[in-house]
């Protein structure tokens, strides 16, 4: 009878050292489950900071459209006024001399230097808009790669806790079997 119980007693010891082992690997897969979803955190809030940033350059750059067209159209219009000046100081000599001549070239050369200055500021003012919407886009594609590595470490938690069910699985099979 002593041999049985012996045989029963190490059986037990068995069996609870397989539950300790399936208990440590549970943990494991457990841990690196919990691991994965804090990495996962941390990058949706990267990702989403990014593309809050790209959001307000893309803003703050439609703003500087508005500016720049405004100049670009103050320029048209001091084109066309110094064009007409210039056209009637042609039209004068033309007709001999008819005229203050001279007044209207420098009317004409007045609103050549507005034009020049609306180009000038309307042409600052775009180089700026045209960063700002590139600093965007790279804020863009760097929120994107964050979203990618995101994705993976929700495929890499996702698999880990179906690693860590199947081991819970096979301990409460494996209690299941222990005798009452």
């Amino acid at each position: 009878m002593s041999e049985i119980s012996d045989a029963i007693e190490q059986d037990l010891r068995s069996l609870d050292e397989i539950l300790k082992e399936l208990n440590k690997e549970a943990a494991k897969h457990k841990a690196e489950r919990d691991r994965y979803h804090q990495q996962a955190d941390v990058l949706a809030e990267k990702r989403d900071k990014l593309q809050e940033k790209a959001k307000r350059l893309s803003s703050e750059a439609r703003g500087l459209k508005a500016q720049r067209d405004d100049y670009n159209l103050t320029a048209s219009e001091m084109r066309q006024k110094r064009d007409e000046w210039n056209d009637k100081a042609r039209t004068m000599r033309e007709r001999g001399g008819l005229g203050d001549i001279s007044g209207a070239k420098q009317m004409a050369d007045t609103y050549h230097q507005k034009m020049v200055k609306a180009n000038g500021s309307g042409q600052l003012i775009h180089e700026k808009m045209h960063q700002l919407f590139e600093d965007a886009d790279k804020l863009r594609a760097e929120a994107q790669v964050c979203h990618e590595q995101y994705l993976d470490c929700k495929k890499a938690a996702d698999a880990e806790h179906e690693k860590f069910i199947q081991v819970v699985k096979r301990i409460n099979n494996v209690k299941d079997n222990l005798p009452d």
